[in-house]
């Protein structure tokens, strides 16, 4: 049994969702042309199908703005057909808000399982006819509420990436090379982090946070910053500003926060002794101990105008030498480790293609 849309669409009122187009899947007949009538009655546009199969032919067909689900049907469930649409390639169908309906309850978990993975709501049988309609209603109001939050996150997040890329373009135009150590060291320090076992999200600031940790040498001048020898003590004092410049930048970028304690604290020393506050061992942000130690490698391994680099071997020696020192011993193991799969002839150049696929914690 398959009902027909209604032809004729009422206009709905300026403060609710009446004229929306709702898809009832339901094996019972009477049930189904129930729903038919209150929510015709309602203002809403109906239709019908009898069974899962039908259910998701409709829904592909009509993309409705509502979907309202049985549980327990022959062929195919009502949990099956939300998990196909959950899982669609087509994103209109993604988002469709899905209401379950079901007579069962000895079944929180797998209701709590079926939330969690993104239903709207469940209606527990026998429902009256308004107990239909607010739930109906308050499905509609979160979705549009969602909706609106899914362009502002898009929205947000092309900001979010203008931004980084600006900043990290300015770095290498004011130092070809400081674009490209931190590049470098932006690849070993992601490689670090995931093998410390953090977050896909915390992986992504320790990357960003490598990425941008030199970004305050932006306001260091460039007698100081490209100089060839030994800096002297007030240019060695003008230089260390380049953390809090750089903290400073970004204070201003939302969604940094991660990353701004990295940008500000990669100078730490695991023994206090570092700039500029003084932190040590653990009051060092994670992400600060990694970059310290990927930025100490890349630069000692690095080509510069007033020295060749030093070998490899050399670099490690020296960073194992300041573990408890200047290091995280337990970093510094993990860095040397990462080391011996790591592919240390990629390209020094710039490559930002993974900032589009960005999606800082606060947008989710």
């Amino acid at each position: 049994m398959k009902l027909p849309l209604t032809s004729k669409r009422k206009m709905p009122d300026n403060n609710s969702h009446r004229g929306k187009l709702i898809l009832f899947v339901e094996d019972d007949p009477a049930l189904l042309q129930l729903g038919s009538v209150s929510l015709e009655r309602a203002g809403y546009l109906f239709a019908g199908a009898p069974n899962g199969f039908e259910g998701l032919h409709l829904a592909h067909k009509l993309k409705p703005d509502l979907i309202i689900l049985d549980y327990m049907m022959p062929g195919i469930s009502g949990k099956e057909v939300f998990y196909e649409l959950a899982q669609s390639t087509n994103e209109t169908l993604r988002h469709t808000p899905v209401v379950m309906l079901t007579a069962r309850t000895d079944n929180r978990h797998e209701q709590r399982e079926l939330l969690e993975n993104g239903l709207a709501a469940y209606l527990c049988k026998p429902f009256g006819h308004s107990e239909l309609l607010n739930v109906i209603d308050n499905v509609l109001v979160t979705t549009q509420i969602r909706a609106r939050n899914r362009v502002l996150e898009a929205e947000a997040r092309q900001s979010f990436v203008s931004t980084v890329r600006a900043l990290i373009s300015l770095l290498s135009i004011k130092d070809n090379y400081t674009g490209e150590h931190s590049n470098m060291t932006a690849n070993y320090a992601e490689a670090v982090a995931r093998r410390l076992g953090l977050s896909e999200q915390s992986v992504m600031d320790v990357k960003l946070g490598a990425l941008l940790h030199d970004v305050g040498k932006i306001g260091v001048p460039e007698c100081i910053l490209c100089k060839t020898g030994r800096l002297t003590e007030e240019e060695t004092a003008v230089m260390q500003l380049h953390v809090n410049h750089g903290e400073h930048v970004l204070r201003g970028v939302p969604h940094m926060d991660a990353v701004r304690a990295i940008v500000k604290h990669h100078h730490e020393w695991f023994d206090g002794g570092g700039y500029p506050s003084g932190l040590r061992a653990e009051e060092i942000p994670i992400g600060a101990r990694i970059v310290a130690i990927c930025d100490a490698y890349d630069a000692m391994t690095s080509d510069r105008p007033y020295r060749l680099h030093l070998p490899q071997a050399i670099a490690v020696e020296r960073l194992q030498r300041a573990s408890g020192t200047q290091f995280d011993g337990d970093v510094v193991r993990v860095f040397v480790e990462t080391l011996e799969g790591f592919d240390c002839a990629m390209p020094r150049a710039m490559h930002l293609d993974f900032l589009d696929e960005l999606r800082p914690m606060a947008f989710q």
